[in-house]
């Protein structure tokens, strides 16, 4: 019965990942807040890594770190590499030092949200001679960065019914 509901609950989580990447990946769906649109793909996994244990954490932000290259049109891999490195550092660091709550959650969630999109900014805009970078950078990428942590919110208290739904 236990393997039912671990199926159950993974499938649910896919649902959810394919949603929101069809939800982000459509033109003029969502609305933009100040030039910015969220990545919820980022914000789904950090959920997954407030939510889970280490290794389907991974798992799944490896996942939503590859379907968000592939929506972003640009480069290859890096999302994917972030966030799965985000998700493990995050789910380690739960399970071993913190409690796994709303807050500690969020302050981590943060954190990354800022580190992996500030990271993104400085290689492939500052780094690539972009000019008017730092114009660049306040008007599209610190309402991104808010976006996408806003988006952490719902997407936690979603994550964290269906893993009790199905445990």
């Amino acid at each position: 019965m236990k393997t039912n509901r671990l199926f159950f609950r993974y499938l649910a989580f896919g649902l959810e990942i394919v949603l929101l990447w069809v939800l982000q990946s459509t033109p003029k769906l969502l609305p933009e807040i100040l030039g910015a649109k969220p990545l919820l793909l980022m914000a789904a996994a950090l959920s997954f890594a407030v939510c889970e244990d280490v290794i389907p954490a991974v798992i799944l932000g490896a996942v939503c770190g590859v379907l968000c290259d592939l929506s972003s049109g640009g480069t290859v891999g890096y999302f994917a590499v972030a966030l799965t490195l985000v998700c493990f550092v995050q789910s380690s660091l739960l399970d071993t030092y913190l409690n796994r709550n709303l807050l500690t959650g969020s302050v981590l969630s943060l954190g990354a949200v800022v580190l992996v999109l500030g990271l993104y900014f400085v290689f492939f805009k500052l780094l690539a001679g972009i000019p008017d970078s730092g114009a660049l950078f306040v008007s599209h990428y610190l309402s991104r960065m808010g976006y996408t942590f806003l988006t952490f919110f719902p997407l936690f208290f979603l994550n964290r019914f269906l893993k009790k739904s199905f445990r």
